[in-house]
C-alpha cells in the first residue's frame, strides 16, 4: 500500500518536476527545448540538415583544442573553426537532436551529449559524428547498476537487526521500483536530455544527466559505466556541470544546490552541505587553485580549500548565471540570462558587470586569441570587447 502511495505521488510529481527542469534549461539555454514536444522522433533521428542560417540557430556549448574550435546547439548542429572562430563549418552529424555539449577527449577525440540519453563520438576532431550511445543504451547501464545494487541491498537484508530491518526493506522496494522504470526505458529510450561532458585527459571522462546521470569512462569512451549511485543524490537532481581543480579535486553541481565533491579521483564522492538552496548551472576551476560555482539569481560561491567551504563572492548582478570559463592569467569570465556577462581579473574574487545590447541569453562564453569573448546563445554567436561590450553578432 506505501508502495503505491508512493508510486502515485512520483507519477503526480513528475509533470511539475518535468516542467521545472524544462523552465530552467531554457533559461539557462542548456537544451531541453522542445523534448518530447516540439522535436519529433522521426524528425529528431534523421540527419542534421545542413543550412545557411545555422550560425544563426540557438547555439549552446564551446569547446577547443589547439586551433580546432566547436560549437553546437539545437537540430544537431554542431560547427568547427579552425581561424580562431572568425569563420565556421557545420559537421556530419546523424541525428537532429539538440546537442547540449561538446568537449575534447584527446588528440582528434571530440564527444558531445544530446537529448534523448545521445552520446556522439568523433574521431576526426569534430568534423564527422557517429552514435555512440542511444537512449536505449543509457537505460541498460542503469539497469545493469540497479541490478548490483538490488544484490547488495539483499545482502545488507539478510544481516539486518530488528532495528534497521524496516529501513532497508523500504530502500530495497524503492530500488525495486526503479529497476522496473529502467527496463522499461530500455524499448522506450530515455526522453530526458544529456547535459553535459568532460574528460579529464585520453582516457577518463564523464557524462552528465538530467534525473541524475552520471556516466564514468577509463578507457577513452570504448565503454560507459552508470555511476549514479555512487553519488549522494537520492532525488536524483538534475547535474549540469563538472570542474577539476588545480590540485585535483573534481566538484559536480546541480539542481536545488546540489554539490558533490571527490578528493581521490573519483574513487568516492561526498556531498556538500550547505551553500544554496538554488540551483548551480556550473562550476569553474581557476588557474590559482580556486574553485567558483554559480547559478540563478546570479549567485556565485567561492571556495580556496578544494571546495571544503565556499564564501558567496558579491558581483552586484542578480541575472541568472549558466556558463562559465577561466584563462592560465587568472581571467574569469561568467555569462548567462539577459545579457548578463561578467568579468573577473583576480581569479574570481570580485567580479566587474560588462554591459551588453539586446539582452540576449547566453549559454557558453570563449575566449578568442585577441581576447574578444565568443558568446553562444539564442541568435547565434556574439562576439564583443570585453572592456566596452560592444557586440557583433555572427552571421547577421
Amino acid at each position: 500500500m506505501r508502495r503505491k502511495r508512493a508510486a502515485h505521488n512520483n507519477k503526480r510529481l513528475a509533470p511539475a518536476r518535468t516542467a521545472a527542469l524544462q523552465a530552467a534549461v531554457l533559461v539557462v539555454a542548456l537544451g531541453w527545448i522542445g523534448a518530447g514536444h516540439g522535436e519529433p522522433t522521426e524528425f529528431a533521428m534523421l540527419p542534421s540538415l545542413e543550412s545557411e542560417l545555422v550560425q544563426e540557430s540557438l547555439l549552446l556549448d564551446f569547446a577547443s583544442s589547439g586551433e580546432r574550435r566547436l560549437v553546437a546547439g539545437e537540430s544537431g548542429h554542431i560547427l568547427y573553426s579552425d581561424d580562431d572562430g572568425q569563420s565556421w563549418t557545420q559537421a556530419d552529424v546523424p541525428v537532429s537532436l539538440t546537442v547540449t555539449s561538446v568537449a575534447f577527449g584527446g588528440p582528434n577525440e571530440a564527444w558531445a551529449t544530446a537529448h534523448d540519453g545521445f552520446l556522439l563520438h568523433s574521431s576526426d576532431n569534430g568534423s564527422t559524428w557517429e552514435i555512440k550511445l542511444t537512449g536505449s543504451d543509457v537505460a541498460r547501464l542503469s539497469v545493469s547498476e540497479l541490478e548490483e545494487k538490488i544484490e547488495a541491498q539483499r545482502a545488507e537484508l539478510d544481516n539486518a537487526t530488528a532495528e534497521n530491518r524496516e529501513d532497508l526493506e523500504w530502500a530495497l522496494d524503492d530500488t525495486m521500483f526503479a529497476l522496473e522504470e529502467a527496463t522499461a526505458a530500455i524499448d522506450e529510450g530515455m526522453t530526458s536530455p544529456m547535459l553535459n561532458i568532460w574528460f579529464a585527459n585520453n582516457s577518463e571522462g564523464y557524462a552528465l544527466g538530467a534525473y541524475g546521470v552520471f556516466l564514468h569512462t577509463v578507457d577513452g569512451g570504448e565503454t560507459w559505466k552508470m555511476e549514479s549511485n555512487r553519488l549522494d543524490n537520492p532525488d536524483k537532481y538534475h547535474l549540469y556541470g563538472i570542474a577539476r581543480s588545480s590540485a585535483g579535486t573534481l566538484l559536480v553541481a546541480g539542481e536545488a544546490g546540489t554539490l558533490l565533491r571527490s578528493t581521490d579521483d573519483g574513487a568516492s564522492w561526498e556531498r556538500v552541505d550547505y551553500v544554496y538552496a538554488g540551483s548551480f548551472f556550473d562550476a569553474v576551476a581557476v588557474s590559482d587553485g580556486s574553485l567558483l560555482i554559480f547559478g540563478l539569481r546570479g549567485n556565485v560561491f567561492r571556495s580556496t580549500d578544494e571546495g571544503a567551504s565556499w564564501s558567496p563572492v558579491q558581483t552586484g548582478d542578480q541575472r541568472t548565471l549558466m556558463s562559465g570559463m577561466a584563462t592560465d592569467d587568472g581571467t574569469v569570465v561568467l555569462a548567462g540570462a539577459a545579457g548578463a556577462v561578467l568579468i573577473s581579473r583576480d581569479g574570481g574574487a570580485t567580479f566587474r558587470t560588462i554591459p551588453t545590447e539586446g539582452g540576449l541569453v547566453y549559454s557558453d562564453v570563449s575566449m578568442r586569441s585577441d581576447g574578444s569573448l565568443m558568446l553562444a546563445g539564442f541568435g547565434g554567436i556574439s562576439v564583443i570587447d570585453p572592456m566596452t561590450g560592444n557586440t557583433n553578432t555572427e552571421g547577421q
